[in-house]
């Protein structure tokens, strides 16, 4: 026999099936947060979403996940900027000729001190960076006359109270093998403390 129901009971079996999906998708979304990012571009700790500059920010862990191992694979994620092994160029602006007196467009910055050389502050790896910062557009204000086109800031671990080692090795193709090692902990007890890194490699990926 059939049954009939009335409004009022099919618009309550409605709301019942509906009420576990939204409860459901509220959860998920309570879940889901924006990693905060601390950056230093403005010479001081402040989050990305509160700096006034545009900049792109990447930390070990986004490095890690995506597999960034140095400058030529950090350039496929920050717009408008070509990296290449010893210069950068941000929005068009770089180095003119690498000759003496040829200052870079691009100031490079590795813990706070200025590099010359883009290729020496990175050591061609980023295995022990903290976080990299890519600032776009003049910084001249804060960074100096060889920051027309932006400046990159290059922030290593630091060293760590309790001894520490780590060692990671990569195989590709052509040949490439390389191995990178850490070393971190105190030299005097409570008063001074060491890190030193290695990297060894061959071939080309």
């Amino acid at each position: 026999m059939p049954v009939s129901l009335s409004r009022a009971s099919r618009a309550l079996l409605v709301a019942m099936a509906i009420v576990p999906v939204s409860t459901q998708v509220l959860a998920e979304d309570a879940g889901r947060r924006i990693e905060e990012v601390v950056v230093t571009a403005e010479r001081k700790e402040a989050s990305i979403q509160d700096t006034s500059i545009s900049i792109s920010a990447f930390t070990d862990q986004f490095l890690d996940d995506f597999g960034i191992r140095n400058q030529e694979d950090l350039q496929n994620f920050v717009p408008a900027t070509t990296i290449q092994p010893y210069d950068s160029t941000i929005r068009g602006v770089g180095r003119n000729f690498r000759a003496l007196g040829g200052d870079p467009g691009v100031s490079t910055y590795m813990n706070g001190i200025y590099s010359e050389d883009l290729l020496t502050a990175t050591a061609a790896t980023f295995w022990d960076v903290e976080r990299i910062e890519v600032l776009r557009g003049p910084q001249g204000t804060l960074y100096g006359r060889n920051a027309v086109g932006g400046a990159i800031n290059i922030l290593y671990k630091e060293p760590t109270n309790e001894f520490e080692a780590a060692v990671k090795g990569i195989l590709g193709n052509f040949g490439t093998q390389e191995v990178y090692g850490a070393v971190s902990g105190p030299l005097v007890k409570d008063k001074l403390m060491g890190a030193s890194t290695l990297r060894t490699g061959s071939g080309m990926a």
